[in-house]
């Protein structure tokens, strides 16, 4: 599922998110070149992503797809450049016909890939994690994959049922959906009590990590290695997952190029997951906090602006967020043309 239906200027949190994806792939480049990659993404009906990879990282060879054959027919409209190819599939038959499609787009077999799976429903998060595993089984070092799910703890209440007013008995319910959802991808020691916007995503996470190991094992020659995991909630909490394939022999030299450890949302392991807290500011306070966020306490900015929330957002927990992503908020103007 694309998520199309919420217009763009809606979801701040996924926007911000988008652009730290880029500000990785640029560092990704100090290790090898993107411009001769093939980038393949949902896209939803917009293409903002196909956009901004174009414009950003120079790549030309660009492909869309999505199961609504309305979204598709936006999308080809929407074509930033004439080699961004629009298809009507689902996720799992792009991804079984993956050399088919490139093949149909003339795009070499030898380029690289950057592959985003950007789902929504999590009532499908068993097929999701299975096509996740899949995909791995057809990349090459090199190859680039973020994924995005949905991570909120009451997207797992029983359709239909009405949820147990105790915490603790709506907890149990959510947990056991999930169980039976995902199987052994869950680990074993995650309890009721970590149905929790911080916990799930841990137990997600690790639910993706036993799927690149199945299909990249320790016996091979090639490791999934994760980049940076993020959540965050524009209504609905979603965690989006980004790391690369890579040969065991060449996993020191990437990581030492990339220098994550210097960059505010890099993961070096399944279970650093950083949160985005991205309330919709006005012009005016985006301004004053641009100012004055890399040299001021954040106790003296929340004093200055004169409030305590934002958006049902803590300031304070805010502003620790806001200084290593500032430069990615985004700017939605009024324009009439």
């Amino acid at each position: 599922m694309s998520g199309a239906s919420i217009p763009y200027h809606l979801r701040p949190h996924k926007s911000v998110d988008r652009r730290l994806f880029l500000d990785l792939l640029g560092r990704f480049e100090r290790w090898q070149p993107l411009v001769n990659y093939v980038y393949v993404s949902m896209g939803a009906y917009p293409l903002e992503d196909h956009k901004l990879i174009h414009r950003q990282l120079g790549i030309t060879k660009l492909i869309a797809f999505d199961f609504d054959e309305d979204i598709v027919a936006r999308q080809r409209f929407n074509r930033p450049i004439e080699s961004c190819f629009c298809f009507h599939k689902k996720s799992a038959d792009l991804i079984s016909g993956l050399e088919a499609t490139l093949r149909t787009c003339q795009f070499p077999d030898t380029s690289c890939l950057i592959f985003w799976l950007d789902y929504t429903d999590p009532q499908k998060i068993s097929n999701q994690i299975k096509e996740f595993e899949s995909l791995l089984n057809k990349l090459k070092s090199g190859d680039i994959v973020r994924v995005t799910v949905n991570a909120h703890p009451n997207a797992f209440n029983e359709d239909g049922v009405l949820t147990p007013t105790l915490k603790a008995d709506k907890q149990k319910k959510q947990h056991q959906n999930l169980k039976n959802k995902i199987g052994d991808y869950l680990p074993a020691a995650f309890s009721p009590t970590e149905m929790t916007p911080a916990g799930l995503p841990l137990a997600l996470s690790h639910a993706f990590s036993v799927a690149a190991l199945k299909a990249l094992p320790v016996s091979g020659n090639l490791n999934f290695v994760p980049l940076s995991i993020i959540r965050y909630a524009d209504g609905v909490q979603m965690l989006s997952i980004t790391g690369t394939v890579i040969d065991r022999s060449e996993k020191s030299n990437l990581l030492e190029k990339l220098a994550l450890k210097e960059w505010p949302f890099g993961s070096g392991d399944w279970t650093t997951i950083h949160e985005l807290l991205v309330p919709a500011l006005t012009i005016r306070e985006r301004l004053f906090l641009e100012r004055g966020i890399m040299t001021k306490d954040p106790t003296d900015l929340r004093s200055e602006l004169g409030f305590e929330t934002a958006a049902d957002i803590e300031l304070l927990n805010f502003l620790e967020n806001y200084k290593h992503y500032y430069r990615f908020y985004p700017s939605l103007l009024t324009a009439e043309l």
